[in-house]
């Protein structure tokens, strides 16, 4: 019973710390440091606001609406695993190491993922278009589209990483 509870709550602290991170560089400009941040930026970019303001978006996630997300979830992970095979190929690409063992997975990821957003989209547009509104379909129908949108344009910005210095290397 120990295990589990400390799993939970190292689990949580881990997601929290994570999220807050993350909430404070949303606000930080690049190439500014977050001590030389003023006005509304340096109060979003406080730990305790950022925390709180994370804490409360989480719990509010969780009381009210994670089932309206929840079926998203798959294609979200799976969609950062190919965003992660993503980088690590242009990484590899930039170090000048062998990258080729990452192409074929790194598409099938981005492609099997992405077909399932667009099936997820056509199926709550069809929805929509019959007349079913609820925030449930809306919700998902909005994050299914930032998602692929999204990983279209780091795709795009990937293969620029990875195939452009061969093109820049051949002119």
């Amino acid at each position: 019973m120990l295990a589990v509870s400390v799993f939970c709550l190292t689990s949580l602290d881990t997601a929290t710390r994570l999220a807050r991170y993350m909430f404070q560089e949303l606000f930080t400009p690049h190439g500014v440091k977050m001590s030389e941040l003023t006005g509304w930026r340096a109060v979003l970019t406080n730990p305790w606001v950022a925390t709180i303001i994370t804490v409360i978006l989480g719990v509010g996630l969780g009381l009210t609406g994670y089932q309206l997300v929840w079926p998203l979830f798959g294609a979200a992970n799976q969609l950062l695993a190919a965003l992660g095979l993503l980088a690590v190929c242009a990484w590899l690409g930039n170090a000048g190491r062998n990258n080729k063992m990452f192409y074929f997975p790194m598409v099938f990821m981005m492609v099997v993922t992405l077909c399932s957003l667009a099936i997820t989209v056509y199926t709550k547009f069809g929805l929509l278009a019959a007349g079913t509104v609820d925030a449930a379909t809306v919700l998902q129908l909005v994050i299914a589209l930032l998602l692929m949108v999204f990983a279209v344009i780091l795709a795009v910005k990937g293969c620029k990483t990875i195939f452009g210095k061969k093109e820049q290397a051949q002119a």
